[in-house]
């Protein structure tokens, strides 16, 4: 009786655990850009106050993509954006008894469709929006009792990795146009309005609300 009660409750467990939708945790992702150019001239975060998503942005722009040896001539954000939609195929197994301790085994109970979409931002030392770039990518990917949200963060950083890589050869290419931008505002250390700068960055994001949120 007690072996049938035990087998019992591991089944509800299994069933309760493989039912839970993936969903990306942005401030866990291990994003990596690769683009070394160094032909955009420094830049000023000014994205989220959360320390992980700003080390993680600072992490990308500043192994090589800005002129970080120069003085900073205005500001940048990223942000990302990730609308999931899920189903699971528990309706169809628990029809099939052979099939209730499929989550136990690895089977996948469902599957998650990831829409990404990757923002990066640049502004001028006014706080002027002086370019914006965004690459999006639609996949799917199954969940189950061993494939949770640590699975789907996992695979998310490295599809944002390659969004975002694309993103920065783009603006390595037009960073003639976008320095001449940021040279006419002149440096950051120039402006000492910078509660103006803020508000003006604020306000851009306002009336932009499609990419409002960075986590």
């Amino acid at each position: 009786m007690k072996n049938k009660l035990l087998i019992v409750a591991l089944l509800f467990f299994c069933w309760g655990f493989s039912s839970c939708v993936s969903f990306i945790d942005t401030r866990k992702m291990n994003l990596d850009a690769n683009n070394t150019s160094d032909k955009i001239l420094n830049l000023k975060y000014a994205g989220d106050a959360d320390e992980i998503l700003a080390a993680a942005a600072e992490k990308m722009v500043k192994n090589g993509f800005l002129n970080s040896h120069e003085e900073e001539y205005g500001y940048y954000d990223v942000r990302y954006e990730v609308d999931t939609q899920s189903g699971n195929f528990r309706g169809i197994m628990l029809y099939i008894p052979i099939l209730w301790v499929a989550p136990l085994l690895g089977v996948p109970t469902g599957v998650s469709q990831f829409h990404l979409t990757a923002h990066f931002y640049v502004f001028d030392s006014n706080g002027i929006i002086v370019k914006h770039y965004s690459n999006s990518k639609d996949y799917n990917q199954v969940f189950g009792l061993y494939y949770q949200n640590g699975y789907a963060t996992k695979k998310g950083a490295k599809e944002f990795s390659q969004l975002f890589n694309a993103i920065f050869d783009e603006a390595a290419r037009d960073s003639a146009a976008i320095n001449e931008a940021l040279r006419q505002a002149g440096p950051v250390s120039g402006n000492s309005s910078i509660t103006e700068v803020q508000a003006s960055i604020d306000r851009f994001f306002r009336e932009n609300p499609y990419a409002q949120n960075s986590r």
